[in-house]
């Protein structure tokens, strides 16, 4: 991911001079338009430019007003501010994954012209580098978008009216059941698909413990396009030995993934994966992991699901759920619709345990609405350690991974499951190797 794409001020910036230069309407963008939403005719263009331009400035006016929310809450409350921006705007996250497709082949152009270079040319600070990628977008004086910008924002956009994709549904209760052995290794980790450097320690401290299953929580940054999908995470997940046993891989659909329509999702990793859905269930006599699409329904869920999960909630098993969105948090509000669906399971005693993402913490709640709840969000996006003291007292918190690393940002990690019979062991693992906390279930 590059620095400009989590620039809070560069990505507003871009997204207001792709308004203007989409209202313009020269001649290069409306064929660039023609051709990038597939057009039948150039008369269509201008009633297709208007909803894009309307959809931008929407997102504009809503980023703006967020800023100041954030803002405001990280003075009274002494939360720092995400320090690298990725609002949960559909139609900014592909503002951001067009940045970086431009930016990755302008880089890739600049090592073409640096072979060339003479011996001895001084390189870049990260600092000038920078710069000199932002002039290369927004040019000189940052106010004018290179031309060719369209192109790529338009390829990105046009995903705001395709249809999502289709949603994958069981037929019987007994579909979407995977074998768990008796005693094995599952790792879990959360946001993990930024195929930056942090993704990459992660992956080599879950191949150094040689997990039986490595299960993703969700988010492949910015939109889950089907190029990020391949080169951010599906590319990275070569980490490991993954023969073709269904169950060995898997991983759970989110609201990055759907910000591109799912397509990426259910078409390129679910078919890598062996995965036969969205949902599912790896369990033995004594555990069962239940994965659940929180992400098709954005931080919801939808009836077929709940009507499948109740039937697999029957037995002696411990039932541990697994799923992108958090039921709810002592950081953030959120989890309502959530906990609408299964009030009745977590009253009745039948969940456990329960393991998500989306937030970018290291977290292990106390006991709370029946159920121990950990939030392993922290893959690889950069976060900054929260306060010590939760802004939402009622959640009761055990503990946050408060470690930073060299440049004071939070430390990135996953948790190791060992599952020996009835007992389960939990390690959360940094990126460095050092086990943060540890507990048995």
């Amino acid at each position: 991911m590059n620095e400009l794409t989590g620039d809070r001020e560069v990505v507003l910036k871009v997204l207001r001079e792709t308004i203007n230069q989409l209202g313009r309407s020269h001649p290069k963008t409306a064929r660039a338009g023609v051709k990038s939403l597939n057009l039948k005719s150039a008369a269509q263009w201008p009633e297709q430019r208007d909803d894009i331009v309307a959809r931008l400035q929407r997102a504009y006016d809503r980023a703006k007003d967020e800023k100041l929310v954030v803002q405001a809450k990280s003075a009274l409350r002494g939360i720092p501010e995400e320090p690298w921006y990725a609002p949960r705007d559909q139609t900014i996250a592909l503002i951001q994954s067009a940045m970086d497709e431009y930016l990755k082949k302008r880089d890739a152009k600049a090592a073409r012209a640096a072979k060339k270079a003479k011996p001895g040319a001084k390189a870049l600070s990260r600092s000038a580098a920078k710069s000199e990628a932002a002039k290369a977008l927004l040019g000189e004086r940052f106010d004018t978008l290179d031309p060719g910008w369209a192109e790529v924002a338009l390829e990105k956009l046009k995903l705001l009216f395709r249809k999502k994709a289709k949603f994958i549904t069981h037929k019987k209760a007994t579909d979407f059941r995977l074998k768990l052995a008796a005693r094995a290794r599952i790792a879990i980790v959360g946001d993990w698909g930024g195929g930056n450097e942090a993704a990459k320690l992660i992956a080599q401290q879950i191949k150094a413990h040689k997990p039986d299953h490595v299960i993703h929580l969700g988010d492949v940054y910015y939109a889950g396009t089907e190029d990020e999908v391949n080169d951010r995470f599906l590319r990275l997940w070569k980490f490991w030995d993954t023969p073709a046993t269904p169950g060995r891989s898997l991983a759970l659909n989110s609201n990055h993934e759907m910000y591109g329509g799912g397509h990426a999702y259910f078409k390129i990793t679910l078919k890598e994966f062996k995965q036969p859905a969205s949902y599912f269930s790896l369990g033995n006599d004594h555990w069962r992991f239940i994965g659940l699409d929180t992400g098709y329904v954005n931080n919801n869920l939808n009836k077929e699901q709940v009507d499948w999960l109740a039937a697999q909630l029957n037995g002696t098993a411990k039932n541990i759920l697994l799923t992108h969105h958090q039921l709810f948090s002592a950081y953030e509000e959120s989890g309502e619709p959530i906990a609408g669906w299964l009030k009745p399971f977590l009253d009745a005693g039948k969940i456990t345990g329960w393991l998500w993402g989306h937030e970018h913490l290291m977290v292990v709640y106390k006991a709370f609405m029946k159920t121990k709840a950990r939030c392993v969000g922290n893959g690889c996006f950069p976060y900054d350690v929260p306060p010590a003291v939760p802004p939402r007292p009622g959640v009761p918190v055990e503990f946050v991974n408060r470690r930073r690393q060299s440049n004071g940002r939070g430390m990135h990690s996953f948790a190791l499951l060992t599952i020996d019979g009835p007992n389960l062991h939990v390690d959360y693992i940094d990126q460095d190797g050092v086990v943060s906390f540890k507990e048995d279930w």
